[in-house]
């Protein structure tokens, strides 16, 4: 297999010559407003902002329902919000919502109150329109995809456990991408473009067009997208071994990216009681090298980030997915099937080189001559002999998830009872590649302690372990196949005892079963290559019910009882060699085979008000107790990880959003959440463990390795005026994620898994600033983001290294620094 730094450069291929071209086509497809017919009937609202103020239809019952009535914790922002917000991907859209934290270290793991985990099958359901695509933790970053937000109706984030009707792993809850749907009736088009500028980068870019509509009025419909955006990048990368690594920049500004979405849909009436729609989403991401900053190296108040990284680590991801719904009147109820495939490719990883020095220096002495150490806290320090060392990892994942739902609605959304049923089977296989491509292994040891590699890597028995003839370069390798299958039934009624009082209850049954089949060796392994399988089979039940009392139009209140599930798993074997000092204070001889199942528990009450049509309220109070929870353990010393139950915990909190109209022209959109999601017990591996793994107490942990936030907050200020005979707008939008309050294990010094290296991330804020003219069907709106300019600590990454002090090269994350910019919209 060639190594993963084989990769050509994204900006001299062919495809971005072929997106440049495309983006050219799309400028002039907004610029001269095409007259084809396009779009969809729940299209974004064209001109104007729609204002807080008004309703917004969500299917988050898998009916449509307007928001106010629905009896659960949602966030629904239509594209106009977006537009209006200058909000790109999910990202961005947990900065607007209450009690949801993304980890923005690479992997985009999503919590949701709390309820966030490194481990395992993912805790927060991800969709795109009815197809799930989030992806099982198998081994290191299972890094999710990030649908971007061109052209679609909306984007619903449901609070709170929804295995009723979205099934596992929609522990916290649940992120809804809902598309943009094809006409029979009605012509529109949408258009985007803008420009900006990053202070210490370089510029960014992007154009997007949908259009579409009815080809054979009431017959046959066909929507059609395209939509391309380049990132500047704004950390440059320098050789770490040079003489002077500050200066000896081998890629300026980068961390730039670029993404390319195409979105194709039809609408068939086959008759009045029958219609099809299939549809084919395309989106290829490219990331030109991590965002990841050297400290030592920078100057963040100057804006001055530089990447000591020896190699480069792009990150391509591309994901299609094919799906055809079919939607059938039959008079009392309604049935949808949906068909999907979901097919994603993805290369992730983490430096090699500087994992292997953290490693390799730990092994034997060094011969005399050769400094030690090799690398810590001021960067690399490699002999002359092997300055130019370097040994690339890569992760290549892959997901192939085959979906298939049939579900039948009932019509009459005014009778005493309404119900939704259905059937739900899917299929998901991923494949997981990760290698130390490390040919340069004999040539570092014998500069470096004067003896062949062969004579390093030995087994328990005293026998040489050199290279896999089929991976013959890498130090390491791990290689699994998984599958995830899945039956289940579900069904959920309403039942209205009065006009205002009404009962909802629901159950899902579920049948999963998870295989795997792993292959690891290299040297690093200290032994032959071992091949392993497991498998998993369990059932769950989930069931809900919810009590709500709505006394008029514009007040509802409502208490809720729901389970989530997640199903268990296998681990893949954790090198003894490299772990054995973590395996003996852990009292284990090696990592767990298989990890259980665990399940959430969760009670809400909350209430939904209009003031006046002035303010209108959501506002939840929840307890969730989490049971039998699957987390990662980090071994402090290796840092090679593994899955394992660990107790219970419980999260607990409360969210609220506010739309105030203070004026006629002057609104006010505010958010703010509360979550303490903690431990209730200490947990051990093993009964000869002495210290415990997690302490009772410990905040929970998700894949960035970092507390969840126990506090966050939004507020938006947006003014609406007329200038020179235009509607225009202005608007001010602040951030804030609180610093965390309790230690995770891996801070806590009662802790196994403490690492003195860890630390607590401080609080962060962020101001946007963003005006808007409208043009008859144009709009221009300038904006500046990071209005600050604020460089404080998101994230950060360190090398291994048992040693404390200065002994960990660190690596540090922030937000962009600020960027100024201009997005065009058309509407038609």
């Amino acid at each position: 297999m060639p190594p993963a730094n084989m990769r050509l450069p994204v900006p001299t291929s062919l495809l971005h010559r072929c997106r440049i071209r495309i983006l050219w086509m799309i400028a002039a497809l907004i610029a001269y407003g095409m007259p084809v017919r396009s779009l969809a009937d729940d299209s974004p609202t064209p001109a104007a902002t729609l204002g807080p103020m008004q309703e917004v239809v969500v299917t988050a019952t898998r009916r449509e329902e307007d928001l106010s009535k629905v009896p659960l914790s949602v966030t629904a922002l239509t594209q106009q919000d977006m537009d209006t917000k200058g909000i790109k991907d999910i990202t961005d859209v947990a900065r607007f919502t209450p009690g949801v934290y993304i980890d923005n270290s690479g992997t985009n793991n999503i919590s949701i109150r709390g309820i966030s985990s490194s481990g395992g099958a993912g805790t927060t359901g991800i969709y795109i329109d009815d197809t799930p695509i989030q992806m099982r933790a198998l081994a290191f970053n299972p890094d999710e995809t990030l649908p971007k937000s061109f052209d679609v109706d909306r984007v619903e984030i449901l609070r709170g456990p929804q295995g009723t009707l979205f099934g596992a792993g929609s522990e916290g809850g649940t992120v809804r991408y809902i598309t943009a749907q094809p006409s029979l009736t009605k012509t529109s088009a949408y258009g985007r473009a803008e420009i900006s500028y990053t202070q210490g980068g370089e510029p960014s870019y992007e154009a997007g067009y949908a259009q579409g509509g009815p080809i054979v009025d009431d017959t046959f419909g066909a929507r059609a997208s395209i939509w391309y955006r380049r990132d500047g990048g704004w950390i440059d990368r320098v050789d770490p071994t040079a003489p002077d690594p500050q200066s000896a920049v081998v890629d300026s500004n980068a961390n730039h990216g670029e993404t390319l979405l195409i979105r194709l849909a039809g609408l068939w009436a086959v008759n009045s009681a029958w219609s099809a729609t299939p549809s084919i989403y395309y989106q290829n991401r490219e990331l030109h090298n991590v965002s990841a900053y050297w400290p030592i190296y920078s100057n963040p108040g100057n804006n001055q980030y530089v990447n000591g990284d020896p190699t480069g680590r792009p990150v391509p991801d591309k994901f299609y997915l094919p799906a055809l719904k079919i939607d059938g009147d039959l008079g009392a109820f309604h049935l949808i099937s949906n068909t999907s495939f979901y097919h994603r490719l993805e290369q992730t990883g983490y430096d090699g080189t500087e994992y292997n020095l953290g490693f390799y220096q730990t092994l034997v002495p060094f011969q005399p001559g050769v400094a030690f150490p090799l690398i810590d806290g001021n960067g690399i320090h490699l002999p002359a002999a092997i300055a130019d060392y370097r040994a690339p990892a890569s992760i290549d994942n892959g997901q192939e998830n085959l979906t298939q739902e049939i579900r039948l609605v009932s019509s009459d959304s005014n009778a005493k009872l309404i119900w939704t049923t259905g059937v739900f089977f899917s299929e998901d296989r991923q494949h997981y590649l990760e290698q130390i491509n490390d040919p340069m292994l004999n040539a570092f040891w014998l500069a470096v302690a004067g003896m062949p590699y062969l004579d390093i890597f030995t087994d328990n028995n005293g026998n040489p372990v050199p290279y896999v003839a089929s991976y013959p370069t890498d130090s390491y390798f791990l290689q699994t196949h998984s599958k995830d299958r899945q039956l289940a039934w579900y069904g959920e009624s309403t039942y209205s005892f009065t006009d205002t009082l009404k009962l909802t209850a629901g159950a899902r049954f579920s049948r999963t079963e998870f295989s795997f089949n792993t292959y690891t060796g290299g040297p690093q392994l200290f032994n032959e290559p071992i091949a392993n399988s497991g498998d998993k089979k369990e059932n769950s039940f989930t069931p809900k019910i919810d009590l709500s009392y709505q006394p008029d139009p514009k007040d509802l209140f409502y208490a809720t009882y729901a389970k989530g599930f997640r199903p268990g798993g296998a681990n893949n074997p954790v090198p003894q060699a490299a772990c054995a000092a973590d395996f003996k204070s852990f009292g284990i001889s090696e990592s767990p085979a298989t990890y259980d199942s665990d399940t959430v528990n969760s009670f809400e009450i909350g209430a939904k008000n209009n003031i006046a049509n002035r303010i209108r309220i959501a506002a939840s109070v929840y307890y969730v107790r989490w049971n039998n929870i699957q987390q990662t353990v980090v071994p402090p010393i290796c840092q090679i990880s593994f899955i394992a139950n660990l107790g219970t915990a419980v999260a607990k909190g409360a969210d609220i959003q506010a739309d105030v109209q203070v004026t006629n022209a002057l609104t006010a959109e505010l958010t703010a959440g509360y979550t303490d999601a903690r431990y209730t017990q200490d947990s051990k591996l093993s009964p000869s463990q002495a210290t415990p793994i997690v302490v009772s107490g410990d905040s929970i942990s998700g894949q960035s390795g970092q507390p969840n936030p126990p506090v966050t907050a939004s507020a938006g200020l947006e003014y609406n005026f007329g200038a020179f005979g235009h509607e225009s707008f202005a608007r001010i939008d602040w951030e804030y994620q609180g610093r965390g309050k309790w230690l995770p294990p891996e801070q806590d010094p009662n802790s196994l898994q403490y690492d003195p290296a860890n630390f607590m991330l401080p609080a962060t804020n962020f101001v946007s600033l963003r005006a808007g003219m409208t043009f008859d069907a144009f709009s221009v709106e300038p904006f500046i983001d990071n209005l600050t300019d604020t460089h404080v600590l998101t994230n950060y990454n360190f090398s291994i290294d048992p040693g404390t002090g200065n002994s960990r090269l660190m690596r540090d994350f922030t937000f962009r620094p600020r960027t100024y910019g201009v997005t065009f919209t058309w509407h038609k």
